[in-house]
């Protein structure tokens, strides 16, 4: 019996056989994924075992799916998910960015990165199984890597980041600067987006700094715990009193050049409660607007269902993708929103159920109808998080810092 069937058979007859088949479907979809040598020539990413988005159209490794694939298959094979991270790092340029994509025949697009949650996904697998070889190898260059983000997007500079490229052309850097996002053509990005300070980086950074911390507790690095604590709490100051619509009551990204908000409600604007920052009133207001249908409830779109430019079957201007919707809807559900928190996820859950065979890229957001590529790696990931990652209190964001869930505090509830 291999690792993953092992996994599995401890939940037999233990939880739903529906929750059981699809958790068994995810964890395959995610097996039938990882790129093996073919006629036994060496892939570039030798000695490591990358993952790829899906078989059916993607040969390489993508950055921020590497780390949400790490996530995942760290439940049940631990030195795989850490072959997710290793890979990229080793590719880590002088300057100290990740390259977005390594293709299976060498080639990478190293002009821009992705989104930087690869730390946190570290982090998360190191706490499934501690390994302090592992920390030991990737402590620094993450060091080098959070430098790259301050120096070269926004942090030293605003306190704040943003998403950017160093590409000489306007328009080619607007593009690679879409990319790195990882929301591509967002609704979000139709103002521009280096001029932006998305909510989501910014807490994508509280993350990276926990897992700094997190990882330096476990090198017994004291004095770098608290340089990686204060870091995360000021930057978590600083989105709660500059990332705040007051007008709107909700987060919202920010144009520092135009010094205006992004009118663009989107999955990304609940984050603040994902990783725990967000106060009682603030969450409170967030949990109105999930509830509300002219938004959000039941699909999770990637932007409100009002918004003017709203289109439910363009890639990220209207589709529903698992992972940002599931960042959304933890958030909430750690904050004691249970009932719109738990419709989401069921709704969700609903959808990838409803096609037996395979779980999809993302998904029409009103009427569930499968959407973009088959057999999609990171939407089995974020299903095994829905499935064994929800009830609130579990480990993922805030108590990774070793801090206490909102809802345990007795902050909120429905």
């Amino acid at each position: 019996m291999n690792s993953c069937d092992k996994w599995l058979s401890s939940f037999y007859g233990k939880i739903p056989f529906e929750d059981y088949s699809l958790l068994d479907r995810a964890a395959r979809t995610l097996l039938a994924n990882v790129l093996a040598p073919s006629e036994g020539k060496l892939l570039p990413w030798h000695p490591w075992r990358g993952i790829t988005p899906s078989q059916l159209g993607f040969r390489g490794v993508w950055n921020w799916d590497s780390a949400f694939h790490a996530l995942g298959v760290s439940r049940w094979d631990a030195a795989l998910g850490r072959e997710q991270i290793l890979l990229f790092l080793d590719r880590m340029l002088p300057s100290g960015a990740l390259p977005d994509v390594i293709f299976e025949d060498g080639n990478s697009v190293d002009d821009y990165g992705k989104p930087p949650v690869m730390a946190w996904a570290a982090a998360m697998v190191e706490r499934r199984d501690p390994d302090e070889a592992f920390l030991r190898r990737v402590y620094p260059a993450f060091v080098v890597h959070e430098a790259y983000w301050r120096r070269e997007r926004g942090g030293d500079k605003n306190g704040l980041f943003n998403y950017d490229s160093a590409h000489p052309d306007p328009e080619i850097s607007l593009s690679h600067a879409k990319c790195e996002s990882g929301w591509d053509n967002s609704v979000r990005w139709d103002g521009g987006v280096n001029n932006l300070w998305p909510v989501d980086l910014n807490c994508y950074m509280v993350l990276f700094y926990r897992a700094f911390s997190s990882m330096a507790a476990r090198l017994e690095l004291h004095d770098d715990v608290r340089r990686w604590d204060d870091a995360g709490k000021a930057l978590a100051e600083r989105i709660n009193s500059r990332l705040w619509c007051r007008e709107e009551k909700a987060y919202l990204d920010f144009d520092f050049q135009g010094q205006a908000f992004v009118n663009a409600l989107s999955p990304a604007s609940f984050m603040p409660l994902f990783v725990g920052i967000a106060s009682r009133e603030q969450a409170a207001r967030m949990a109105e607007i999930a509830a509300s249908e002219d938004k959000f409830s039941p699909g999770w779109p990637t932007v409100a269902y009002d918004h003017p430019q709203f289109d439910p079957t363009s890639y990220w201007r209207g589709r529903s993708w698992l992972n940002v919707a599931y960042f959304a809807l933890k958030g909430l559900k750690d904050y004691g929103f249970d009932k719109v928190a738990d419709a989401g996820r069921s709704t969700l859950l609903g959808w990838v159920r409803g096609e037996p065979s395979q779980i999809f890229e993302n998904y029409h957001p009103k009427t569930g109808e499968p959407l973009g590529v088959r057999q999609f790696s990171w939407s089995a990931v974020f299903t095994l998080e829905f499935l064994l990652n929800w009830d609130a209190g579990q480990p993922h964001a805030v108590s990774l810092a070793d801090q206490d869930s909102p809802r345990l505090k007795g902050e909120l509830s429905d």
